[in-house]
């Protein structure tokens, strides 16, 4: 017994023949797709990836990543959230306000788009210890994206006073950014380093052979150059849970060209209610 696909494919073939010569050639090409619809491309799935790491500052703790994500990766998670970027806000008194010390363009990424799953799952997987199972959580990690002049003046990713999360079970749970991944998802600009004023190099630079990474700042500190792919990680809390005021940074002025970068900020919850 002929299936239903099938029986229409045989009906529209004697239509075709009623026709006569060249009917085919004429009419098949617009109705196969229809009759014979391609196959459903494969869901994208996260591939195996390897990168390096380079211990930069012991105080801060600052990390540099090598090759955190590839292209298809930063490619996709731009995708995923260009339709959603915003005025970027800053972080007030328990809310987020719009300030001139940030003038980026941000947004917060889908949960549940592949791409993002597969870096956040990557992100996680650094953190090791610094995560408890079942408490913690990695959050909504965000996009910025910063063109001519924009910047993000001095501040720090951790809270002055822990957020409150209400959660769908009804817990009241207080939370604060215990690190910060920053990954570079397109660097096609000048300037637009990532500026740490309190940072210090565990060995000095060779004069002769500067990196390509991150250079001493004239006023101090060290600043990082925006490459597509890299990432910078550092605690932002403390063994007693307050925030570490050395880990303060800026996002210096983009001179000409964009920069898209990847937030991602894990949370530690505390409380009678984590």
């Amino acid at each position: 017994m002929l299936g239903l696909n099938q029986a229409i494919a045989v009906a529209f073939g004697a239509g075709l023949a009623l026709l006569g010569p060249g009917a085919v050639e004429k009419i098949y090409p617009t109705f196969q797709g229809v009759l014979f619809p391609p196959n459903a491309p494969e869901p994208w799935a996260c591939p195996a990836h390897n990168y390096t790491t380079e211990l930069i500052s012991f105080d801060p703790l600052l990390i540099y990543i090598h090759n955190f994500v590839s292209p298809e990766e930063a490619r996709l998670v731009m995708g995923a959230g260009r339709d959603l970027l915003v005025p970027s806000p800053v972080t007030g008194d328990g809310s987020d306000v719009k300030s001139r010390s940030r003038t980026s363009w941000s947004a917060p990424l889908p949960d549940d788009d592949p791409a993002v799953q597969c870096v956040l799952s990557r992100a996680s997987n650094f953190m090791g210890t610094l995560m408890a199972p079942g408490r913690d959580e990695m959050g909504t990690a965000q996009m910025v994206y910063y063109t001519d002049s924009q910047k993000f003046d001095l501040h720090h990713d951790w809270f002055q006073r822990p957020r409150l999360k209400d959660d769908d079970g009804g817990r009241k749970r207080m939370y604060n950014r215990v690190a910060t991944f920053f990954v570079v998802l397109e660097a096609n600009c000048t300037k637009g380093e990532t500026y740490f004023p309190n940072a210090r190099p565990i060995a000095p630079q060779d004069r002769g052979k500067p990196s390509p990474y991150w250079r001493e700042h004239e006023d101090g500190g060290l600043a990082f150059q925006p490459i597509a792919g890299n990432a910078l990680f550092w605690p932002n809390l403390l063994a007693d849970g307050s925030g570490n005021p050395k880990t303060l940074h800026a996002g210096l002025p983009v001179g000409q060209g964009t920069k898209t970068a990847m937030n991602i900020w894990p949370r530690n919850f505390f409380g009678p209610e984590a």
